[in-house]
């Protein structure tokens, strides 16, 4: 890679760190919303980096229970199993009124990398089902699971692969689209399986599921998901961990882009953006920019990669494509190169 020397390219990496320090939104955490102070926080969120509130009608902060509580998979699964939760199951009041964090988290639409969090309240409180595994939460029927699965059970197709079993969510909302002929989840937990097909199974409406008990990255290869049009994964609890089970899955193989996703991709890329985007300061001010210690092997193989890129960045558009580019982003965490 070479970064060419211009004042556009200067001007552009100083909109980029000044935006990577600018954390306005995290204040709106856990922030009060009624029907009284709802405009103002909008407009509040607004002037702090949250571009949904940019044309009006602007959307509502508040999440709706009712709609929650009536979606398909809480109103089949979650609402038979109210009464009968066993050990590995807890409840949890999730309270309303409080901002938090809604979705996997909003691209900057000027790819400089001020992206931001959407944040939303639920309208009343809400009972989840969290299912615990050594005393971590490791998967929930939240608000927060739809918004990040729906849209994937949306688009996937033809017989699919999802790494990653958890309450069955993902399976349940799959196996609902039409263009899906059948789901196999990779899970290796042997506890979370017989605690689905004992209890979750069986309140399934559609039986075109096939579990195989297994690592996940001993599936990750070509060989095995070459037999599926569409690839799933969700193996990883928040973007902190996520990026680097992404990272360890794509050096073991990148497979075709258009078939395949990541539950939370854009969260988990910020780190690797910000990774990017100091090694354009390296490459710009030669100079060296230190990272903390869970990110040193990452920075190094980013720089590496960046060393073997085969492009000459004349233009910030270069330089936003580098940093936003998905594809880009996934080869540079396998270790390789497209021409």
């Amino acid at each position: 890679m070479k970064l060419e020397h211009t004042k556009a390219i200067q001007e552009f990496l100083a909109r980029c760190r000044d935006n990577l320090s600018d954390t306005r939104l995290n204040d709106f955490l856990d922030r009060k919303v009624t029907t009284a102070n709802e405009a103002r926080l909008k407009q509040e969120l607004r002037d702090a980096g949250a571009r949904e509130f940019d044309h009006s009608p602007s959307p509502s902060l508040f999440l709706s229970v009712k709609d929650w509580e009536t979606s398909p998979y809480h109103s089949t699964i979650t609402n038979k199993l109210r009464n009968t939760y066993p050990d590995s199951f807890a409840k949890e009041t999730f309270l309303s009124h409080r901002l938090f964090n809604s979705d996997a988290v909003q691209r900057d639409p000027n790819r400089e990398l001020l992206d931001w969090m959407k944040l939303l309240a639920l309208d009343q409180d809400a009972e989840c089902l969290i299912l615990n595994r050594d005393g971590v939460e490791w998967m929930l029927d939240a608000p927060s699971e739809s918004a990040t699965n729906d849209p994937i059970a949306e688009n996937v197709y033809g017989n699919v692969v999802t790494f990653g079993l958890g309450l069955g969510y993902f399976a349940f909302m799959a196996l609902r689209n039409p263009r899906v002929n059948s789901v196999t989840v990779v899970e290796a937990d042997p506890e979370v399986i017989r605690v689905f097909n004992e209890l979750i199974y069986p309140l399934f409406p559609d039986q075109r599921l096939t579990i195989i008990e297994g690592d996940a990255y001993d599936y990750w290869n070509e060989s095995f998901l070459s037999g599926y049009d569409s690839i799933y994964a969700d193996i990883w609890q928040n973007e902190s961990d996520g990026l680097f089970s992404i990272a360890q899955l794509l050096q073991q193989y990148v497979p075709p882009y258009e078939s395949t996703q990541f539950w939370i991709e854009e969260s988990c890329m910020v780190s690797l953006r910000t990774l990017i985007f100091l090694c354009l300061e390296e490459e710009y001010y030669h100079t060296h920019r230190e990272v903390t210690e869970d990110y040193e092997e990452l920075m190094d193989r980013t720089r590496t990669w960046l060393q073997g890129y085969d492009k000459v960045l004349s233009t910030p558009e270069d330089c936003k494509d580098l940093l936003y580019d998905r594809r880009v982003l996934r080869n540079l965490l396998g270790g390789i190169y497209e021409s």
